[in-house]
This record gives C-alpha cells, sequence and structure tokens, in this order.
C-alpha cells in the first residue's frame, strides 16, 4: 500500500460538489482519501475565466501509478471534463503530484508533479494534507510556499468528508 497525494481542482459547475465526488469516485477505484485539506479558493491561471476551488488528499492505495493515473483521468471524464485547451476551465482537474518515494519522467506521467513547487494553489492545500516533508523533495509545502505568489489565495472554511 501507497500513500500518494493528489491535487483537485473545480472552476466550472458546482465546484465543491465536484471536489467531493471526485474524492468519493477515487475511494470507489481503490483511492481512499486518507486526509483532506481544506478548500482554497484560488485565482484562475489563465486569469480570463471563473475562480477555482482547489483542495489536497492523501490516499492509500495499492494501484500502480499509471493505475491511479487512469483511476483519475476516468473520474475526471465521469464528471463532466472533456478534452479542451490546456489549462482552460473545468468541472474538475486531478493531478497526481506524489506516490510514495517514486520518482519517474515519461509523456503521460512525471513524478513528483513537475510543478508543485511553483504553485500556491497547489501548495496551501497540500500543506495541510501533507505530512512533513515532500516525499523526493524533503521540504515541506510550508516551505516552499515561502518562494510562491500566493495573492488572491483564500481558505474557504468549506470541508471535504472522507469517503
Amino acid at each position: 500500500m501507497s500513500v500518494a497525494l493528489l491535487g483537485l481542482g473545480s472552476n466550472l459547475g458546482d465546484r465543491a460538489a465536484n471536489l467531493q465526488a471526485a474524492i468519493d469516485l477515487l475511494a470507489a477505484r481503490g483511492a481512499p482519501a486518507v486526509r483532506l485539506s481544506g478548500v482554497w479558493e484560488t485565482p484562475p491561471v489563465p486569469a480570463d475565466q471563473p475562480r477555482y476551488l482547489n483542495a489536497a488528499a492523501a490516499v492509500a492505495t495499492a494501484l500502480a501509478p499509471q493505475a491511479l493515473l487512469a483511476a483519475a483521468k476516468e473520474v475526471e471524464r465521469l464528471l463532466g471534463r472533456r478534452p479542451a485547451e490546456r489549462w482552460g476551465p473545468r468541472p474538475i482537474d486531478v493531478d497526481l503530484l506524489f506516490m510514495g518515494r517514486i520518482e519517474m519522467s515519461g509523456e503521460a506521467l512525471t513524478l513528483p508533479h513537475a510543478r508543485v513547487a511553483e504553485r500556491a494553489f497547489v501548495l496551501l492545500p497540500l500543506a495541510e494534507a501533507a505530512d512533513g516533508p515532500l516525499p523526493v523533495l524533503g521540504r515541506s509545502a510550508a516551505e516552499l510556499l515561502a518562494g510562491v505568489d500566493a495573492r488572491g489565495c483564500e481558505r474557504t472554511g468549506l470541508r471535504l468528508r472522507l469517503p
């Protein structure tokens, strides 16, 4: 059993319900959350779209990294995400950020996620869902936050529930 760290985001439809549905659907596919962050509202990148709700989840799974990625993509499809412009608006985005101490780089999957240390919308929730130093990077999300711009990011007070 491995612990994987996932980033979740939604900026279309009922954003909070989309995040919770993703957590529930991932659990049904062999990746139940064992720890969840609070929900953060963050500015979109690029800026010409609705604001995001973001969260992070630590999931326990026996799935291999590629199988977990496939499960995440299936959840996105089930919740209405369709192929569209890169970084465009979406009902749900599920990113595999870390999977234990695995390091890999490929066309479909890079672990740790290539830009995890550069994005406040990932690091803020990750600081709540991850325990201690991040795998491979050796620094906590809170430490990495010191080097990024988190203006416009706000904790909402919304809470997701464990499956």
